[in-house]
């Protein structure tokens, strides 16, 4: 019995010794795999990135920080409120509600609530977003930037010709292992992804301006180039130009314009690439795009068709003066220039671009897309320089309203071109040179910290509370921005706003509700009928929550019909009802007021009104369009990977 006893405690012990062994093998395994050290790297960088973003005293709400996080706000009320499709924040402009989500980027406006499981700050949550995206950004270009450099490694190891441009005589002399191979790849993606991390004009976005829709699409960037760059030059069936696309459309759609410009021109230089299939998938891979975000730009069009917003008023939204005045100078690409904003693409990736000409001739690259990247990066980067005539380009670029902006792309390409050269022309590029570069780029930028915004303007229950729009609001408001996503007749008419009582009125001839609150100097666009203080009779059980309410009228009036002015700045999607005498309910048409209010037409009888915020039937379908469509996406993916697993 005790030689049992032993030999079963001996048999657990080996056991529970190969499991130690087991688990430290795979501990190992895991330190000594590239992609575990390239996600350290990323994430570390990306913390260290932000670190001053979290300090408590780190005002977020500076530049546009506010107007962020007041869409986390009025977003979130806008659901609980039961809107179907959240895109009216009825706390905004006085309680008349004001729309971002119909004109301007979901995602930033969405994806950001996520982080409400972990805090109960909507600050918070958006610091959190941007460390998201941050880690983001450098993946998705850790990703591309292997897949260019693998991608092209394994063309000439197959010998492919015509795909990757070489010529037979050449492939048999060159060994391209032996100038860049695998480790070496490795480590020129990870230094691709900490420069893009770090790249100061991105650091400026965050700490300078708080421009969270253009950092997302810093995120979706390299996505977009790793997809294109997949299905032209390596015939795959690759989802990512779907992601990178619709990810861009929903962050940032006057970015989106540049970026499909530079897919335009990419597949035009590989236009003998293109055969039948490489164009179909390129085709559907557009129209999948379109079906993502048809919930977005659908009743972004349809809202453009229904009125005139200030949004697409281009003097407006394109101010020349602001333009020309904020433009880089060719200096403030490598330093600082305190009480600026940081224009910079990093003294690394200054140093990394002149190399790229050092190296145009070697066979270890591809040199095709690698001319392409430097050109598009040299471009985009003299755009945004003082000396170029930014502002007498043709609409469609101006649209973009700061040349400054045309940085992201000149980082990202010029990050791919210095990335390779500073790898290629180092003999011994390691995973200590990446370190130690990373550390320089981290201290090249330790000079700029004291120029980041300290305090807050308001406190979040202020926010919440929805800060009112008076006289001297100004042409900056908490919550409104510059009022761009009004009608332009409400924002002609701004006054009007300001002592609007927020109750229904009646605009027929001495059928109005009187507003006591506005002076006399004040009603600039209040018809002078309006001052019968017996209408007031008229419209009685007044209740409104949100972007619902409801109220009764008493027929007491000779007018056949009323035109009610409802308490509500006019955007699409509004569904108003009347319920007669006989509990009948009757659809009513909505339009705009001459005020840029939502008006109605409804019968001088005993009805009851009730008016809810429910989308139009377009918005509706163009929601199930977009959900079908990622649903069949997630099946096609699942379906291909079952299939492919069965062949193996």
């Amino acid at each position: 019995m005790k030689m049992n006893n032993n030999s079963k405690d001996n048999l657990k012990n080996e056991q529970e010794n190969s499991k130690e062994k087991t688990l430290l093998e795979k501990i190992k395994a895991i330190i000594h795999n590239k992609s575990f050290i390239a996600s350290l790297f990323i994430i570390i960088v990306s913390i260290i990135s932000l670190i001053p973003m979290f300090d408590p005293n780190y005002n977020i709400q500076f530049n546009d920080g506010v107007q962020h996080i007041c869409r986390l706000i009025g977003t979130e009320q806008s659901i609980k409120e039961g809107e179907l499709i959240p895109v009216i924040m009825s706390n905004f402009c006085n309680g008349f509600g004001y729309s971002w989500n119909l004109f301007y980027s979901p995602v930033t406006a969405y994806l950001p609530l996520i982080f409400r499981i972990f805090t109960t700050s909507y600050e918070m949550c958006m610091k959190l977003f941007v460390l998201a995206v941050s880690i983001g950004s450098g993946f998705a270009m850790y990703f591309f930037m292997k897949k260019f450099l693998n991608g092209y490694a394994k063309c000439k190891q197959e010998n492919k010709t015509k795909e990757c441009n070489i010529n037979n005589k050449d492939t048999k002399k060159q060994k391209f292992n032996s100038k860049l191979d695998n480790n070496k790849i490795e480590m020129i993606a990870i230094l691709a992804s900490i420069l893009y991390i770090l790249l100061p004009y991105r650091l400026n976005d965050i700490y300078l301006r708080m421009a969270v829709s253009e950092l997302a699409s810093f995120m979706f960037l390299p996505i977009v180039f790793n997809g294109l760059y997949s299905i032209i030059n390596l015939k795959e069936k690759s989802w990512l130009l779907v992601l990178g696309g619709a990810g861009m459309l929903l962050t940032h759609s006057m970015l989106t314009v540049y970026v499909v410009i530079f897919c335009v021109i990419y597949l035009l230089i590989n236009i003998k690439k293109l055969d039948k299939k490489t164009i179909l998938t390129l085709l559907i891979n557009a129209g999948i795009i379109l079906l993502l975000t048809a919930f977005y730009w659908i009743p972004l069009l349809q809202a453009k068709l229904s009125t005139d917003y200030e949004v697409f008023n281009e003097n407006h939204m394109i101010r020349w003066d602001v333009m020309i005045y904020l433009k880089a100078m060719p200096s403030e690409l490598a330093f600082y220039i305190p009480g600026r904003m940081y224009y910079g693409i990093g003294i690394l990736v200054i140093i990394g671009t002149v190399l790229s000409f050092t190296i145009l001739k070697r066979k270890e690259i591809d040199r095709k897309n690698f001319v392409f990247f430097l050109i598009c990066g040299l471009i985009s980067t003299i755009m945004a320089l003082d000396f170029f005539p930014f502002e007498k380009l043709p609409s469609i670029f101006t649209m973009m309203q700061f040349s400054y902006r045309m940085l992201e792309f000149g980082g990202f390409f010029l990050i791919i071109c210095a990335s390779i050269a500073i790898g290629m022309s180092a003999d011994k590029f390691n995973i200590y040179t990446v370190m130690c570069l990373t550390c320089i780029s981290i201290l090249l930028l330790l000079p700029n910290l004291k120029e980041i915004p300290k305090g807050s303007y308001f406190t979040e229950d202020e926010l919440i509370k929805g800060i009112p729009v008076t006289s001297g609001t100004g042409r900056v408001h908490a919550g409104c921005a510059s009022f761009e996503y009004l009608p332009n007749k409400a924002f002609e008419n701004r006054a009007y706003i300001e002592t609007r009582e927020n109750v229904p009125i009646i605009l027929n001839k001495d059928s109005s509700i009187e507003n006591s609150q506005i002076k006399e100097d004040e009603r600039q666009n209040i018809d002078s009928k309006n001052e019968s203080a017996d209408s007031k009779n008229q419209i009685k059980n007044y209740y409104k929550n949100g972007t619902n309410c409801s109220f009764e009228i008493s027929a007491n009036f000779t007018e056949k019909d009323l035109e009610i002015e409802l308490p509500y700045i006019y955007y699409i999607g509004y569904n108003v009802q009347y319920t007669d005498e006989s509990g009948i309910a009757h659809k009513v048409e909505t339009y705009e007021s001459e005020n840029g209010f939502l008006c109605i037409d409804v019968p001088n009888e005993n009805i009851t009104v009730n008016v809810k915020y429910t989308g139009t039937v377009l918005m509706k379908v163009d929601y199930i369009v977009s959900l079908i469509t990622v649903f069949a996406l997630l099946f096609f993916a699942i379906y291909s990977k079952i299939i492919q697993e069965n062949e193996l």
